[in-house]
């Protein structure tokens, strides 16, 4: 696979306002191939208007096709 068709997530943690949990966050690079899907998909929608917006929906679509996958 070359560079233009990966993408990148970064990790961290965070400590979660007024408790001592800690949570992961995570950040996506929109770039290389990815980028260019996510443009395609805003301009060809008017569902999306960023890739904020693309992102949510394909993780709950993706976590909907998980769930039914298990039953």
């Amino acid at each position: 696979m070359n560079k233009a068709e990966t993408f990148t997530i970064m990790k961290d943690t965070f400590g979660k306002k007024g408790s001592e949990e800690q949570v992961e966050g995570l950040t996506l690079i929109v770039d290389g191939k990815l980028k260019e899907v996510f443009d395609a998909i805003i301009d060809k929608s008017d569902e999306y208007d960023n890739y904020t917006d693309v992102l949510s929906s394909v993780i709950m679509h993706g976590v909907n096709e998980i769930i039914g996958k298990l039953k």
